[in-house]
Parts: C-alpha cells; structure tokens; sequence
C-alpha cells in the first residue's frame, strides 16, 4: 500500500489591511485589460489588412493599438502583483533562509512599493508638460491617452504599500485569495 504524497504548501503573499478593497478594483483592472487585448489585437489587424490589402496607412488605427498595448499593460500590472506573479529576479531571495530571507523579503517590497510612487512622481512631471498636447493622429488629449497607465500605476502603488503593511503586520493571503489571514 503506497503513502499517500503531502500536497505542496500554498504559496502565500504578504497581504495587508487594504487587500479586501484593492482585489475587486485590481479584477475590474484586469477584465479592463482582457477588453484592450480585443482592442489592440483588432486595431492591428485592420492596419495589417489596409496596409497589406489597400496599401493605405491608418495613422489613427496604429494610435489605438498603442493606447491598448499601454493599457492592458499598466491595468493588468496591480492584480499580478497582488498576486505575486508579476516578473521578479528571485535568485538570492529563493536561495535564503531565516532572518535574512525576511530582511530581502522586505527590502523588495519596499523597493516595489518606492518603484510605483517614484513612477508616479516622474508621471506627475511629464504631464505636467504633455497634458497641454494631444495625439497627432486623433488628437486624444495626452491625459486620457495615458490614464490607463496612471490609474494602473495608482493601484499598483496601492497594492504594493499593502503587501509592505501585510509584511509589518505579518499577515498573508494565498495567491487565490482577496482578504488576509
């Protein structure tokens, strides 16, 4: 008779007192961003057919597959990273234990979280600028052209002082889950 095999732990995510409100915003995010592949993947290839078929540039059409790649980009960011799966180096952190794997587990929180708001302080800048112009082919003004990336940015800056205060707190959440335990 064969023992059965221990499931693997659960990976858990440090989780603070702001995830049960940030998870549903962080989904809405992410059905926004699924949207703008639709968007994007269409707009690219009604330029591939006029350009290809017609021989005819669609400026316009090119200028809504950026916005949509920025988009899906900067929207889907603040759910990947409240559930851990954004892209990371973990060699060194993987390879820890101990205290010091805590010391590198908070460092790289606080460096997320510091990452999203210095973006946001460098984005407050050049719009401060940009926000007075608008696209060349639609004329889309700059701050709505480039919202979905500030909102998303907004929301991943919140998701990663959570994670920082799940972290202080001790509290976690598996990578499935909305609220902390």
């Amino acid at each position: 008779m064969s023992t059965p095999v221990a499931a693997p732990p659960v990976p858990r995510v440090p989780a603070g007192p702001l995830r049960p409100l940030l998870m549903p915003l962080a989904r809405g995010f992410e059905r926004a961003a699924m949207l703008l592949v639709v968007i994007a993947t269409g707009a690219i290839m009604v330029e591939v057919v006029a350009r290809g078929v017609f021989s005819v540039g669609l400026p316009g059409v090119g200028e809504v597959a950026k916005w949509a790649g920025l988009g899906l980009i900067f929207l889907g960011l603040p759910l990947l990273l409240a559930r851990d799966e954004h892209v990371k180096v973990d060699m060194l952190f993987e390879r820890t234990r101990g205290p010091l794997r805590r010391v590198l587990g908070f460092g790289n929180e606080l460096a997320s979280a510091l990452f999203c708001l210095l973006f946001l302080w460098a984005c407050w800048g050049f719009m401060q600028r940009a926000a007075r112009f608008s696209t060349p082919a639609l004329g889309i003004p700059n701050l709505v052209y480039y919202l979905p990336a500030i909102a998303g940015m907004v929301l991943a800056a919140l998701v990663a002082v959570d994670r920082v205060l799940g972290l202080l707190r001790g509290h976690s959440a598996a990578r499935g889950e909305d609220h902390p335990c």
